[in-house]
């Protein structure tokens, strides 16, 4: 499941990081027909020669209050790639990923964050998954550094650790649930955020998106983000919960992700050393369309 890619997990930490810095300075389509006849069998398919080109948006507010002060940060990123089949590693599915764009911006009262994505751009690396869509291995990713002003580099691992959505493991029916689960860490200077992320997945129904016959798939999700980080001599603690709701479109035929649209809420505190503890809370939104096949 991709969800905090959201937040599957890209911006998060450049949230987080304004709070840093203020301590430190303190719609679908509409259904068309078709309709299976019986329970579909849903995997992914990515056949030689065939290239998908994916865009990742995501956008995200978070409210805190330091010292009586109410504060809010907002953040904007894309993400654009292109992945290329390689062929087979072992029983799975292995391509080849390349970065076609990147951006991110943050903004807070201390100012905005806008990391230099150039060194990242037109980079590739392999990653390997499974037919369900569980990523196997993209640690070719953590190779694609970014430098974080005032903090130091992060990598792009984050932002594909939980991309495809998780697949059931037998054929589905309208009405039939299944869950996923993910797990993102990511390391940015000198700290490190755990997004933990449990979901339900039902099969809503079927519907013509973009051209192509697929599962309607609604999803549900509960989970934690856990971390800590050093700004200033100071160590912050991150403890929150994540709640996201959405629906992701799946063509049956072709074994392809195609649309997802996710919005998620979070909640917690940022421990401050022993000096103070802060509530958080925030929204976040995401879109992921193909828009290239």
């Amino acid at each position: 499941m991709s969800a905090w890619t959201t937040v599957k997990f890209g911006t998060k930490l450049f949230l987080i990081l304004s709070v840093c810095s203020a301590l430190t300075g303190i719609a679908a389509d509409k259904p068309a027909g078709f309709t299976p006849q019986a329970a579909v069998t849903l995997a992914y398919q990515f056949p030689a020669g065939r290239t998908l080109t994916y865009k990742i948006t995501d956008t995200q507010t978070q409210n805190f209050e330091v010292q009586g002060q109410s504060m809010t940060t907002e953040a904007l990123s894309s993400t654009q790639f292109t992945l290329k089949p390689k062929g087979l590693k072992g029983q799975d599915p292995e391509i080849t990923v390349t970065i076609d764009a990147a951006k991110s911006d943050a903004s807070s009262p201390q100012g905005n964050v806008s990391p230099d994505m150039t060194a990242v751009i037109g980079k590739s690396f392999d990653m390997t998954l499974s037919r369900l869509g569980k990523e196997i291995d993209v640690t070719g990713a953590e190779a694609l550094k970014v430098e974080i002003p005032g903090t130091g580099q992060s990598d792009m691992s984050a932002t594909f650790k939980a991309f495809f959505p998780d697949l059931p493991d037998k054929a589905v029916k309208p009405g039939d649930t299944w869950p996923g689960e993910d797990t993102v860490v990511q390391k940015e200077g000198a700290g490190e955020t755990t997004t933990h992320l449990l979901s339900q997945n039902t099969l809503d129904g079927f519907e013509t998106v973009d051209g192509y016959e697929c599962a309607r798939i609604k999803v549900v999700g509960k989970g934690t983000i856990e971390g800590r980080q050093e700004q200033g001599g100071m160590t912050l603690t991150i403890g929150m919960k994540l709640e996201i709701q959405g629906t992701w479109y799946f063509a049956v035929k072709e074994g392809l992700f195609v649309k997802m649209e996710t919005k998620g809420t979070v909640s917690g505190t940022i421990e401050a050393g022993t000096i103070m503890t802060i509530p958080i809370n925030g929204a976040t939104r995401q879109e992921v369309i193909l828009i290239k096949k």
